[in-house]
């Protein structure tokens, strides 16, 4: 009994000494595991901030930018300690230096790590962008580390673990309102404007006005010019100016001095410099084909016999698809020459306007125009087919002799766009003629609504130039002919009123008293940023446009103005960076 009672106790030190081991074995892999989940960590932030800083330089490369990222878009690399690519140093500022071997997998017996990139073609379930706005959307960033271990070691025989993190990111398409875009990469002045010049801008998104030049003086305000954005953005409180060069405010006589304002933000505006580029939106939109498959000379055979010989018009009547000159200036053969009518289709040599201060009217389509088309002394207009007016609406009996069979769209979103294969758009002068029907200016938009009143646009217009493209689905263009990238609006947004070929630099001009209404997007950009968006001479009495304006550069002189109501609603396909994985 002695003999047992003094072994008693032994089964317990055993499972002491059991349970002590391991809980030291416990302890050991919780250090192992918690010291490789905090490098793992650790890995992943440095793998995201590194794939965040190549896909900026993707996005300032994709805007026409040529940023120093010192990296090939497309071409795989792996970083070294001396590597000044872009992606490469910021893994480094994350402690990341890749101070490790060529191939990671080929040891596991000292500390190291190792950073690789490479660009990924496409994700699984997300879209790519166009190729037309990007061929290099994706960059993969993967960051490996050589971890010292301690227990760890004792089961697969090596000292150093390997943790490996991985992160993808680039660029995403996303709809966003439309900001006045100046898309040439370097010119000084890019956006010039003098003399009493300036840019008024109503609403629209926070940016109001994106310079994509990385010149130091790509916004150039010399004495009495004007940009003002204090009514802008989405409350009408003020928007920015964004700037790609490194131009501070007080530089090329844009601060606020001498008794004029050079910019004025509204009290929740800005200026800023040193943003990244934004690109052209309208890259990936294809140059009209079909234009509805007929010509102004076939229009001329099929429609009827009231054209003048040897021109691309008509003479009508007043009140005739909408005409609103009621003074006829002659009879051609018996027919009142109240408007001369054009009628959408191909035109191989311009167009060509009668030179006796005519009242001309444009029905609604695509006008595919090789060489320009000039405005002097005449007040153009948008036709209505089967409308005898802008105000009393469709009226079956004024559409002798054009048909409803023709498949004419008599909605409000009907509209007209102009692309020009070379020449552009010119008006200037002004005919002056106050006689003519006035045009509400709720025809300007989709919905038949008014303009902002902050723009201050007349309820009802009387300009030189009255024009509005169709209303659309997603902001480019279509017609019931087939040709379009795009579809109805229902109610939509104006689409594109002018589209200049990229091979065409010619630059437009908007000169003399011409006063000018358009609602639409104006887009002016050539594949060598040589088109200049011109406004001269006394156009401050009323240039308004209800939509965008995008273009290579803009140049504002004399009393030139642009009065203008940028939309609200997402119009412009726009490259973001976002992570993906």
């Amino acid at each position: 009994m002695r003999n047992a009672r003094a072994e008693s106790g032994q089964a317990a030190i055993v499972l002491l000494a059991f349970f002590s081991v391991l809980l030291l074995t416990a302890a050991g892999l919780a250090v192992d595991v918690s010291n490789l989940w905090f490098h793992r960590q650790s890995a992943q932030a440095a793998a995201d901030a590194a794939c965040q800083a190549g896909a900026l330089d993707l996005l300032d490369s994709s805007a026409g930018g040529t940023p120093s990222s010192g990296f090939t878009p497309g071409t795989a690399g792996t970083c070294t300690s001396t590597s000044s690519a872009s992606i490469c140093k910021y893994a480094a500022f994350n402690g990341f230096n890749s101070a490790g071997p060529s191939s990671p997998s080929a040891t596991n017996t000292s500390a190291w790590n190792s950073v690789s990139y490479s660009f990924p073609s496409s994700i699984a379930g997300i879209t790519t962008p166009p190729t037309s706005m990007t061929s290099t959307p994706y960059l993969q960033v993967t960051v490996t580390e050589s971890v010292g271990t301690f227990l760890i070691q004792l089961v697969h025989g090596f000292h150093y673990s390997q943790v490996k993190a991985t992160s993808i990111c680039g660029l995403a398409e996303v709809m966003e309102p439309a900001p006045v875009l100046v898309l040439d990469p370097t010119a000084s002045g890019a956006f010039y404007y003098s003399g009493g010049a300036s840019l008024n801008i109503i609403g629209g998104p926070s940016r109001a006005l994106q310079v994509d030049s990385n010149s130091s003086s790509a916004v150039v305000c010399a004495p009495s010019g004007v940009i003002n954005t204090s009514l802008g953005g989405p409350k009408y409180t003020g928007s920015d100016v964004g700037i790609t060069g490194d131009e501070p405010l007080n530089t090329n006589g844009c601060q606020n001095s001498g008794g004029y304002v050079g910019f004025n933000p509204g009290t929740t505006g800005s200026w800023n410099p040193n943003v990244l580029p934004v690109g052209d939106p309208y890259s990936g939109v294809a140059a009209p084909t079909s234009v509805m498959s007929i010509t102004p000379a076939t229009y001329t055979a099929t429609k009827n016999s009231n054209y003048a010989a040897g021109t691309y018009y008509r003479w009508v009547g007043y009140h005739v698809d909408g005409c609103p000159d009621p003074n006829a200036p002659a009879y051609d053969n018996g027919i009142p020459t109240n408007c001369a009518e054009f009628a959408p289709g191909y035109y191989p040599n311009g167009i060509t306007l009668p030179n006796n201060y005519s009242t001309v009217i444009f029905l609604p389509g695509i006008y595919y125009i090789n060489g320009s088309l000039n405005v002097t002394n005449n007040d153009v207009r948008v036709g209505l087919p089967c409308w005898s007016s802008y105000t009393s609406g469709y009226s079956a009996a004024a559409c002798s002799p054009v048909s409803s069979a023709e498949g004419w769209d008599y909605s409000q979103g009907q509209g007209v766009m102009f692309y020009f294969s070379s020449g552009t758009y010119t008006a200037s002068g002004g005919s002056g003629d106050s006689g003519l029907d006035t045009v509400p200016a709720t025809m300007l938009t989709c919905d038949g609504s008014s303009p902002p009143s902050e723009l201050n646009m007349p309820s009802s217009l009387n300009d030189d130039d009255l024009l509005w493209a169709p209303c659309t689905q997603n902001g480019t263009y279509y017609d019931s002919g087939g040709d379009t990238t795009d579809s109805a609006g229902n109610p939509g947004v104006r689409g594109i009123l002018i589209f200049q070929a990229h091979g065409d630099t010619a630059s437009p001009n908007f000169s003399g008293s011409a006063g000018l209404s358009f609602a639409g997007s104006l887009y002016f950009h050539s594949s060598s940023y040589g088109d200049v968006l011109k406004l001269s001479g006394g156009t401050s009495t009323g240039t308004f446009i209800v939509g965008d304006i995008v273009t290579d550069q803009i140049s504002l002189t004399g009393s030139g103005a642009i009065n203008l109501a940028l939309p609200s609603t997402p119009s412009i396909p726009t490259l973001k960076v976002a992570a993906f994985q």
